[in-house]
């Protein structure tokens, strides 16, 4: 015979049982999936307030005139007189070995320069003058579109 138990009864109470099953791994992944698209929807908010290192050039506005084409060389000059090509800082010298080695690698590409307003013109025209020594036939100089002369 079994010992007396008084709370028998309510252990039956107790023991309740769902009538509905857990969603199991379904519901898991939306809250993941939940999160990730939230984390990703913020990344793409802030992602255009990250600053990229570069050089500062103020380029002087002129009307368009035409575009670069695609696979243009460009070189940078800034208002203290440095050179910038492929990514790397150039003096007179270098520049004028880096240009020679571009146009073995592509000897029909355009070079654009881009050089600041406060550049003197003298700098300007030693560049060019480098970039059709080293054989580049078509240099032409950028600018930047005032926005009231910009025809649709």
């Amino acid at each position: 015979m079994k010992p007396f138990n008084p709370h028998r009864q309510s252990q039956k109470l107790r023991r309740f049982t769902p009538t509905r099953k857990p969603a199991g791994i379904f519901s898991v992944s939306v809250v993941f999936s939940d999160s990730a698209l939230l984390i990703l929807a913020f990344f793409l908010a802030v992602s255009p307030f990250v600053m990229q290192p570069g050089i500062n050039i103020k380029l002087p506005s002129a009307p368009f005139t035409g575009g670069a084409r695609f696979g243009s060389m460009v070189l940078s000059i800034t208002r203290g007189g440095w050179f910038y090509f492929n990514d790397e800082r150039l003096n007179e010298a270098r520049l004028a070995e880096a240009l020679q080695v571009a146009v073995a690698e592509t000897p029909h590409a355009p070079l654009i320069i881009e050089a600041d307003e406060r550049v003197p013109h003298g700098v300007v025209i030693q560049a060019w003058n480098l970039a059709l020594n080293a054989g580049i036939s078509e240099v032409s100089m950028a600018t930047r579109i005032s926005a009231t002369e910009e025809n649709p």
